[in-house]
């Protein structure tokens, strides 16, 4: 594997915004903590921001357990069973009074009191820490009074105000928006989802950016010399209002290993495959193992209805009809791994991820996931 980055550079880090699914960003952290990549900046809208702190902080393992226990109720003030189940649209197992009670009090209030946050903060990022960082940390928020964007560096905060804005930029459309020192304030996401323009308007080029698949926009930043590196889940990572350690506990391991697979380039969509075949290569046994597992069936199996037939038909069940016949070759490789319940975090080759489908789904046994048996009807092999 050849790493993409340089270890020598510090890179910008700008962290998107995203809510529950926050804990996708320190799963990439980790990874590039581990492989040496530090941050000269670090740029964060909403649960971007409060991540970004914990970055700034430097206190990687208080931010893994800060997510992998993060529940509804230490966010808001409510019932953690009963938002499990709204949030999860669970209607049968409801209770519907403490359903109805629970959302009357939202709308009386308006909205959910998110008092717990701050708290919960206080535990978890190291005030003191941050703004005594080398690393120049920008929060992120949209000001309400003033209808604009409002970028805030960490170091100029007094003692004590550093809470209060990373709840400035957190303050969902859902959640009972208070006047912090005599302001109000919006979700940084509504104007700024990735606020990588936060770091280049403050001179930085190298940049990583993570996104966590959120709705709104981007800021543009025109500017020559702006490098970005961006990790980006492919996987669902969750709903916005989720706050779930189960679900921060998958997205911990997505984040670590999309991480992975942005530093070494790692092939595959929701698997991390370490490229050593070439095209013709993959080509070849796509061929042979697509006859070997038709075959199987008792269909027809001639090159002409492999290559016009089978091969397309692939193509498309694995959604890679643009590719090559590599991309092909490893959309099947998934689409059949996952069919087969293959642990997907492991780094591994081409060959290693067949060898372990092989064990599972033997040609000479017939035995075919019934996914792709679906397209034989509509190619008339039979």
């Amino acid at each position: 594997m050849e790493f993409k980055l340089d270890r020598t550079k510090k890179y910008a880090l700008a962290l998107e915004g995203g809510g529950g699914r926050g804990a996708y960003e320190i799963g990439a952290w980790k990874a590039l903590h581990e492989e040496g990549i530090g941050f000269c900046a670090v740029s964060g809208t909403s649960v971007g921001a409060i991540n970004g702190a914990a970055v700034t902080a430097g206190d990687l393992d208080t931010a893994i357990h800060f997510w992998e226990n993060l529940t509804y109720s230490q966010v808001m003030e409510v019932d953690d069973s009963v938002m499990k189940k709204l949030i999860g649209m669970d209607f049968l197992k409801m209770d519907l009074k403490d359903t109805a009670r629970t959302l009357s009090e939202t709308l009386r209030n308006r909205g959910f009191d998110i008092s717990p946050l701050k708290a919960t903060m206080q535990q978890a990022i190291d005030e003191k820490a941050v703004l005594e960082s080398d690393i120049d940390f920008y929060i992120v928020t949209f000001m309400i009074d003033e209808m604009k964007e409002l970028v805030v560096r960490a170091k100029d905060l007094a003692e004590g105000e550093l809470y209060d804005m990373l709840l400035a930029s957190a303050y969902l459309p859902v959640f009972r928006s208070e006047k912090l020192g005599g302001k109000r304030y919006f979700d940084g996401g509504i104007y700024n989802r990735l606020p990588i323009s936060a770091l280049t308007d403050n001179g930085y080029r190298d940049i990583i950016a993570v996104e966590l698949n959120s709705i709104g926009p981007i800021q543009k930043y025109d500017i020559p010399g702006v490098e970005v590196h961006t990790i980006k889940p492919v996987a669902d990572i969750g709903r916005l209002m989720q706050f779930d350690p189960e679900l921060s506990a998958r997205n911990l391991r997505l984040g670590y290993f999309d991480a992975k697979k942005m530093m070494y380039g790692l092939s595959g969509t929701n698997y991390y495959i370490d490229r050593q075949m070439t095209e013709s290569e993959a080509y070849s046994l796509l061929v042979r193992f697509t006859k070997e597992y038709w075959a199987s069936t008792g269909a027809p199996v001639s090159d002409r209805n492999v290559n016009e037939k089978l091969l397309p038909a692939l193509a498309s069940r694995v959604k890679a009809s643009k590719g090559d016949y590599y991309d092909v070759f490893i959309g099947t490789l998934e689409h059949t791994a996952a069919s087969a319940g293959i642990d997907p975090f492991v780094i591994c080759t081409e060959r290693e991820l067949l060898a372990k489908v092989l064990k599972v789904y033997d040609p000479a046994s017939g035995n075919i996931p019934k996914s792709l048996i679906r397209t034989l009807p509509s190619l008339q092999l039979r």
